[in-house]
């Protein structure tokens, strides 16, 4: 209709009416692109604030699963001590608590970490649409590294497959029916904990005979404090990763004014 209306105009040499049309043209294509602009990046932000929120919650889960992985580690930390007092002053500690405590000494959690969420945002942009700049610095700090291959954090000490390879592997079976890993949710978290004490219903003689054939393998009281030493160094490693998001949900719940 505005092109009819402009061919009339021109023919009729009413060139304030040209002027006047080709002005409503070019506005109106120039309000449609701005509309269409605005309604691409509002949908932009909304993608970006649907991550963010994902982000959000990935962390607070991440956050839950390493405070369970030091307490996994801790109990750990207390079995091998236990044990380790076994090895160094027999009949300090009793067989069914010596051969338990050794055996939990060796159990080993997976650290774990979700990072798809943070690499979506970066890989489509995203990420820029994060308007407070410190959290967005601190996402990047925090995510640039991942900790899960820290060798602190990842390695499994030899200590473990040595024990086992000398405790009958009924025994074995014994401790971890009645006190293995336990699973635990808080939300969609999966939450591996460790019981502190431990009670097995096996023959006092079959313990006895574990407990001198953990007391007699050649290298195993030094390999149990050398996984004493690395459980310890995890907890470490663990706790910065704890402590370093606190700080990153600290300052996403409360962001700098």
């Amino acid at each position: 209709m505005i092109l009819r209306r402009l061919s009339a105009h021109v023919k009729a040499q009413n060139w304030f009416a040209v002027a006047l049309d080709f002005v409503i043209v070019v506005a109106g294509v120039f309000i449609g692109m701005q509309v269409s602009n605005w309604n691409a990046a509002r949908a932009e932000q909304r993608r970006a604030d649907e991550l963010f929120g994902r982000l959000v919650e990935d962390i607070k889960s991440e956050r839950q699963s390493v405070s369970a992985a030091v307490a996994y580690y801790r109990t750990t930390i207390d079995y091998a001590q236990t044990a380790l007092r076994g090895f160094e002053t027999p009949g300090a500690v009793d067989p069914e608590t010596f051969v338990v405590s050794a055996y939990q000494a060796s159990q080993w959690l997976a650290p774990a970490t979700s990072r798809s969420t943070f690499e979506e945002l970066v890989s489509t942009g995203t990420l820029n649409l994060v308007r407070d700049q410190d959290v967005r610095a601190k996402l990047i700090s925090y995510f640039e590294f991942n900790w899960t291959s820290n060798t602190t954090a990842a390695t499994r000490p030899a200590y473990r497959e040595a024990m086992r390879g000398v405790m009958p592997f009924a025994l074995q079976k014994a401790i971890v029916t009645a006190c293995g890993d336990r699973e635990d949710r808080a939300g969609r978290t999966v939450l591996i904990s460790l019981p502190a004490n431990c009670a097995i219903d096996v023959p006092a003689s079959e313990l006895e005979r574990a407990a001198a054939a953990l007391r007699a393998a050649p290298g195993l009281e030094q390999a149990l404090r050398y996984q004493l030493a690395e459980n310890d160094s995890k907890v470490g490693s663990f706790l910065s990763v704890q402590n370093q998001l606190d700080d990153l949900i600290a300052a996403i719940v409360e962001p700098a004014p």
